[in-house]
């Protein structure tokens, strides 16, 4: 932290305050941060400084559909998700794997969704996450409030159940993983999911 404070230190007060202004807009918007806004998002030095703010705390700087957003870097994630930091609990992940599978990995393989956006999906129902009978309408319902409430699904109590903005917030590498964690789940005995265990087993634990 204190390598990224003397770097800011180094520059002028107009190009420190559009560093300190891009972090903050990219830690805490919703949709992808237009660069045209911010001028230390269009100037790649001082896109650099906003890198290396943004690495001090652990975090890092994505590209989003010409936009850009923060997140976590992908090591110091695995690292909070070995201390069990930030893990939803067990019903919250059974019921964003359900509005996963029916909101964008049924769509994508029946063609009607394309390309890698999480966002990009069609809604479900509670009585569509209803049939799977581990789960009460009371335990679905539920989640979903808890899931919405951080990002994880689009928010508003009777909004469209899809996934959230927290989704455009993932890397590369965790997006293909809960791809991959999807068709192991969608279908554990074929041939892709022997593949994909194995090649899993040899990168180590799955992401959280």
């Amino acid at each position: 932290m204190s390598d990224a404070l003397h770097e800011l230190d180094l520059l002028d007060a107009r190009a420190r305050d559009d560093v300190l202004a891009a972090v903050a807009a990219v830690e805490s918007a919703d949709a992808p941060v237009d660069p045209a806004r911010f001028g230390a998002l269009q100037d790649p030095g001082l896109r650099a400084e906003v890198t290396a703010a943004l690495a001090a705390c652990g975090r890092t700087l994505l590209e989003v559909d010409r936009g850009w957003l923060s997140a976590y870097d992908d090591d110091i994630a695995n690292v909070l998700a070995d201390e069990g930091t930030g893990i939803l609990n067990e019903k919250d992940r059974a019921v964003l794997a359900l509005v996963l599978l029916y909101t964008v990995a049924i769509p994508r393989a029946r063609g009607r969704l394309t390309g890698n956006d999480w966002t990009q999906a069609e809604a479900t129902t509670v009585d569509e996450l209803q049939r799977n009978r581990h789960l009460t309408r009371l335990d679905i319902q539920r989640s979903l409030r808890r899931l919405r409430s951080l990002g994880i699904l689009r928010p508003g109590l009777r909004g469209a159940i899809a996934p959230g903005p927290q989704f455009l917030r993932l890397s590369e590498a965790r997006a293909k993983r809960i791809w991959d964690e999807l068709i192991v789940a969608a279908q554990p005995e074929s041939t892709l999911a022997q593949i994909i265990r194995r090649r899993h087993s040899d990168q180590g634990p799955t992401p959280q």
